[in-house]
């Protein structure tokens, strides 16, 4: 994904096409790249004219006359060509922009993650996305860093990552700018200290200063635009380098992943500052979690289950009176989980409510679990780790996965479920549209041996992490 100083690069050029002209049409090949209804979009930019450009973090931000603004996105491979009217349009043309001296501007996306969104200047800053952005590095303050950091248990990467601390750097610039600093990616936001943010200010600052100076980075399949090849790649000292030599102290780099993210670091100029990383291990039902914490015990490494402790807590008092007055269960000395499991059944619209009830207390004692640790390594198997927003809460995530008809075989034998229950059980699993966020899958395809293999494999990396 291009970065901070390709997003610039693209911006400088783009001013010299733009400032001045006026758009004669649109064409829009694509509405879905249009984040606006694309017949007001035609109507109110045809007969403006380009007034200037601007960026905000990784977002293009065309103004024209009349206050009308045009909010781009590039995305993963969105870029902006001009050619002249005659020329056939880019390969991957979603949005063509005609302009009064002859010449088009087509905004080419072959994977069509990219936007252009219709605005204006009263109210662009307020766009969802950019308004939660938090200052470009050399407008950031450390002290206003370091304050905001401090509820933050996500690894340094993670959390510059987000954009919320600072934005514009990604995950190329990210890693240069840790390695800059000596700083651990997986340390925690929490743990760095002023000097540290002070240091990462002015890193940072450099890097993606000395990257706008050379056109930014080529990277992959990347280009910036029409004869536009970024130069900084030739300065990159530790990004997709992994299992080089570092230049610095000649130790081999590591690659490991961070929130998902590839991540290359020295273990010798970069330290780990922790002496603990909290693992959180998620999935669908049936799909091996529980014998995965098994081999995660057996290796001596503590481990609690958050199915555990909800069957713990649908024996206290409180609990109980809070759900039977909740739906008017008659309940006594304990949470009958079938009853419970029926009338949600009845009543899907009241899963939230059991929620509200049951995530912040399980969340609680996961967390105090967690703190009274002195473990490297901690392990808590939370399989709605998403939905109950406890993902924030650790360093590392590993997913496990099965094949449906494992799962199915091994609920039949547990609890009698048929395939149709499976599936509806499933549906309330949001296991599918955050897999990717994973560090590490477990993928439970074969025989016990073979998962606990893998499992051992994956304790060995996170190991790793702490040498």
């Amino acid at each position: 994904m291009p970065e901070l100083p390709e997003v610039e690069t693209v911006k400088n050029v783009l001013e010299k096409i733009v400032i001045g002209r006026k758009i004669t049409s649109i064409d829009v090949l694509r509405a879905s790249n249009i984040h606006s209804d694309v017949e007001t979009f035609k109507k109110s930019l045809t007969g403006e004219t380009f007034v200037s450009m601007s960026r905000i973090g990784k977002f293009l931000i065309f103004h024209l006359t009349n206050n009308k603004v045009i909010v781009s996105h590039l995305r993963m491979e969105g870029k902006y060509y001009e050619l002249l009217e005659e020329e056939t349009n880019t390969k991957y043309s979603r949005c063509v922009l005609h302009l009064d001296n002859g010449h088009k501007l087509c905004y080419d996306d072959s994977r069509c993650f990219g936007y252009l969104k219709l605005s204006d200047e009263a109210s662009y800053k307020n766009d969802p996305e950019i308004s939660k952005l938090g200052p470009e590095p050399w407008d950031s303050d450390p002290q206003t860093l370091l304050k905001q950091a401090k509820r933050i248990s996500l690894p340094i990467k993670t959390a510059l990552l987000s954009q919320e601390l600072m934005t514009g750097l990604g995950n190329i610039y990210v890693d240069e700018t840790l390695f800059a600093c000596g700083i651990h990616p997986l340390t925690p936001a929490k743990v760095i200290t002023l000097n540290e943010w002070e240091v990462i200010k002015r890193e940072a600052s450099r890097i993606l200063k000395e990257a706008i100076v050379s056109g930014g980075s080529t990277i992959k399949s990347y280009h910036p635009g029409k004869d536009i090849d970024g130069n900084f790649q030739t300065k990159l000292l530790v990004y997709g380098k992994g299992n080089a030599e570092c230049p610095n102290c000649g130790a081999t780099f590591r690659f490991i992943k961070v929130n998902g993210r590839g991540t290359t670091f020295c273990p010798h100029c970069q330290p780990i500052k922790k002496k603990q990383i909290k693992v959180a291990l998620f999935g669908k039902i049936s799909s091996g979690k529980s014998e995965v914490l098994k081999q995660f015990e057996n290796k001596n490494i503590p481990v609690i289950s958050s199915d555990k402790v909800v069957s713990d807590l649908y024996n206290k008092k409180e609990v109980i009176d809070k759900i039977n007055k909740t739906f008017g269960f008659p309940m006594t000395n304990y949470v009958d989980r079938d009853l419970l499991r029926e009338h949600l059944s009845a009543h899907p619209n009241d899963t939230k409510k059991i929620n509200k009830i049951v995530h912040p207390l399980v969340l609680k004692e996961i967390e105090d679990f967690l703190d009274r640790q002195q473990s490297q390594i901690v392990i808590a198997e939370i399989p709605l780790l998403f939905e109950s927003k406890a993902d924030r809460m650790f360093d590392i995530l590993i997913g496990v996965e099965a094949p449906l008809e494992k799962q199915l075989s091994l609920l039949e034998k547990r609890n009698g479920i048929n395939s149709e229950q499976l599936k509806k059980i499933n549906s309330a699993n949001l296991y599918d549209a955050y897999k990717n966020k994973a560090d590490y899958i477990i993928v439970n395809d074969g025989d016990l041996n073979s998962l606990k293999k893998k499992t051992n494999q994956v304790i060995n990396k996170l190991k790793a992490h702490l040498s």
